[in-house]
């Protein structure tokens, strides 16, 4: 799809290209936070790890989700449609399972709350990537690069979970699984990128590729440099696997 075709300006045009990749980045960390959040409950110290994951969690949809919906949905208020209504609706929905997850104290609980909060923050994403975003560029009276919230989530500065070894090694059964094989190629690095951001020290993820990423370690370089281990698990001829664990 031709952004300049997309959007209204040249202007919201790189907001547009901005906007997607914000949108990927957010479904990669999501991704990242919710999985920690069940492997911390089905440690042995559970609800001491689960409720350090709930806290990234819920601070990621506070900081992150729900200012991109809401953001859009007061941008599409005046413009009416379905499309607006929308965006309304995930606003709603974001911000009640937010805050069902930030009540709940037992483990169990935990995981329930977040998974619907996963499953509330993934629908937003892309439904926003596929239809709020592109309503919102082709507008010729709604700018774009006006709408998009600033960030504020710094999910990459957390602290680590509380307790045990200060690496994580010695909490975690072992490492998530990215398969980038699946996801777009267009938002493959910002999603790898965003699932990154929401690992905290002795965390990692096994990215699987069917090339050698070294394009994506280079750019990895060059934005957080000395931030993450990386060790390839498996290297070719048909697939490649790498072990990502930030330091």
């Amino acid at each position: 799809m031709n952004n300049l075709v997309l959007a209204s300006s040249s202007t919201d045009a790189a907001a547009l290209d901005e906007a997607r990749t914000r949108i990927a980045e957010a479904g990669g960390t999501l991704g990242t936070l919710a999985t920690n959040l069940v492997s911390a409950a089905a440690n042995q110290r559970g609800g001491e790890l689960a409720e350090a994951d709930q806290t990234k969690l819920v601070d990621f949809a506070e900081k992150e989700l729900l200012p991109l919906a809401a953001a859009f949905a007061a941008a599409l208020k005046d413009v009416g449609g379905v499309v607006a209504g929308l965006a309304a609706a995930h606003s709603t929905r974001l911000i009640d399972a937010a805050k069902t997850l930030e009540q709940q104290e037992a483990p169990l609980q935990m995981v329930y709350a977040g998974a619907r909060l996963q499953e509330a923050g993934a629908a937003f994403l892309a439904q926003a990537a596929d239809l709020i975003v592109p309503a919102l560029a082709q507008n010729p009276s709604i700018t774009l690069a006006g709408v998009l919230p600033e960030r504020t989530a710094d999910v990459a500065a957390a602290a680590p979970a509380t307790g045990g070894c200060a690496c994580g090694g010695h909490d975690e059964p072992g490492l998530s699984e990215l398969d980038t094989r699946v996801i777009p190629h267009a938002i493959r690095h910002a999603t790898i990128f965003g699932a990154l951001e929401g690992l905290t020290a002795g965390r990692g993820i096994l990215l699987i590729a069917n090339h050698n990423p070294l394009p994506l370690l280079a750019q990895l370089e060059q934005r957080a440099a000395g931030k993450f281990t990386v060790d390839y698990v498996e290297n070719g001829p048909e697939n490649w696997k790498l072990s990502m664990v930030r330091n």
